[in-house]
């Protein structure tokens, strides 16, 4: 009784007989109303739904590699070794059972993270594929007799763990989480050998993954301030004009196609991709990042870009107070603390890819709609962000919809307002599928743009088939470490 009351009071759950599933945590600021609605564009549409409430009240046991443990009987199970093409997410409840596979079928718009279990054998923990690197250390938070290890969490990046057996013959067992991380942690703590014989999960057949399509953006022109015609101290009768000289031409640049997409590809893959593209955007991390690092190190950075291939590096890290997907959000009361912590794990990030400085770093702020309080919580925490990845030498970026983040940033700069510090570059979501970036009356320079202008593509050459959204790249691109 006292186990089962404790449970209640602490929003855990109890796995094992009858057993009682909490409601997970709602997103924060979302009973918030709004002080001033507009139009903005959509959040990028998901490939499955994804909530933060579950409606089960019973588990079910889950057996690999000689392990048994407990999760919702609502989580689907899919078994890596058998189909390695299956996306690793993190933003929908799932168990992950084998290595990620090298070609994954992820779709590219993915963002955002919740309660998700993934049980990769033969790997060390603290490698890409499974999460955190490891210099990247957490903290041991509870002991766990039953497999001689212990659960560690890694707050930054919202994952717990267990290691099981040795550092080269083991496995780790990783956990995502969104806000809340009780029921990973009550999900983890029933590892135990399974008994023996005891047959292993099975998966059925997958459904293939198809991205559901999105009608083009519309592009919300941003009214900029006009140009004085009058000098002060003039009598107003007298006939004044004043000229301007002409702007310097830009600097000489030169358009490149490009995609991105949720995880990083094979290097075959990349080196097929090539005939028809020459840059690509890839998560470097974030608290919201919605797939596994999957191919991602330091290596693959060196290799794509010996193959001229530019790089555009992403962290998502959390989203505007008024964003409609499921992760971390930011908290208004700390908007620039949160994005001065978020811009120091980046660049921690940065360097462990070996992204030397003048690299740039671009967060994706994805795409929100609300009223003046979730617009300056925004603008506060890209600014903050701004200055503390512009102190450590990289160049800053963000990428937004050309509707939200994008104009938002675009009136700040502009009027000055919320003391707004503005990235050094932009790149922004507008789904017309026409690659220019002569879209709007931009602040930032055509050399200085990036835009994503078809999303939800899947497309294949070379044999090798991925899930895409598609760039024109004018902006910068990565610098590796000499």
């Amino acid at each position: 009784m006292r186990r089962a009351i404790a449970a209640a009071v602490t929003g855990g759950l109890v796995l094992g007989g009858a057993v009682a599933m909490p409601a997970y945590a709602a997103v924060r600021g979302a009973a918030k109303a709004p002080d001033k609605v507009r139009q903005a564009a959509p959040a990028k549409p998901r490939a499955g739904k994804s909530t933060t409430t579950t409606n089960t009240n019973t588990t079910k046991a889950v057996v690999f590699d000689g392990y048994e443990f407990k999760v919702p009987a609502s989580w689907p199970v899919h078994r890596l070794d058998e189909y390695p093409r299956t996306c690793v997410r993190y933003d929908v409840h799932a168990v992950y059972l084998g290595t990620p596979g090298s070609d994954m079928r992820c779709p590219a718009e993915l963002v955002g993270r919740t309660q998700t279990v993934s049980f990769i054998p033969g790997q060390p923990p603290g490698t890409r594929s499974g999460g955190r690197r490891p210099d990247q250390p957490g903290t041991d938070v509870q002991r766990l007799p039953a497999v001689h290890s212990v659960i560690t969490q890694n707050a930054v990046q919202h994952e717990m763990s267990v290691a099981l057996g040795t550092s080269t013959l083991g496995a780790t067992v990783l956990g995502t989480y969104g806000t809340d991380p009780a029921v990973v942690k009550q999900v983890l703590s029933t590892l135990h050998l399974a008994p023996a014989g005891t047959a292993p999960t099975t998966q059925p057949v997958p459904a293939p993954v198809r991205p559901r399509g999105r009608g083009p953006r519309s592009i919300r022109r941003v009214q900029l301030p006009s140009t004085s015609t009058s000098w002060p101290g003039v009598p107003a009768h007298w006939p004044i004009e004043v000229v301007q000289p002409p702007p310097p031409p830009p600097p000489p640049f030169h358009l490149v196609g490009g995609f991105d997409t949720c995880t990083a590809p094979s290097l075959p893959t990349m080196r097929a991709w090539r005939s028809d593209y020459a840059d690509i955007g890839v998560y470097i991390g974030g608290v919201n990042s919605g797939c596994a690092y999957g191919n991602l190190s330091a290596s693959w950075m060196r290799t794509v870009a010996s193959e001229t291939w530019g790089v555009l590096p992403t962290y998502v890290g959390p989203q505007a107070p008024c964003w409609s997907g499921t992760g971390v959000l930011i908290d208004p009361g700390s908007a620039a603390a949160e994005g001065t912590a978020a811009a120091a794990n980046a660049i921690s990030e940065a360097r462990a890819f070996d992204l030397g400085t003048g690299s740039p770093i671009y967060y994706d702020m994805e795409a929100y709609t609300g009223g003046t309080g979730c617009t300056e919580a925004v603008l506060q925490f890209l600014s903050a962000w701004d200055q503390r990845v512009a102190a450590a030498g990289y160049v800053t970026g963000v990428y937004s919809s050309q509707d939200s983040g994008i104009a938002d940033m675009q009136l700040a700069a502009s009027t000055k307002e919320f003391d707004f510090t503005p990235p050094n570059a932009v790149w922004f979501a507008l789904w017309d599928e026409n690659p220019t970036l002569s879209d709007g009356d931009l602040w930032w320079p055509l050399s200085d743009r990036t835009k994503q202008y078809a999303g939800n593509v899947i497309e294949t050459l070379g044999g090798f088939t991925l899930y895409i959204d598609k760039d024109i790249v004018g902006g910068p691109v990565a610098r590796l470490l000499s």
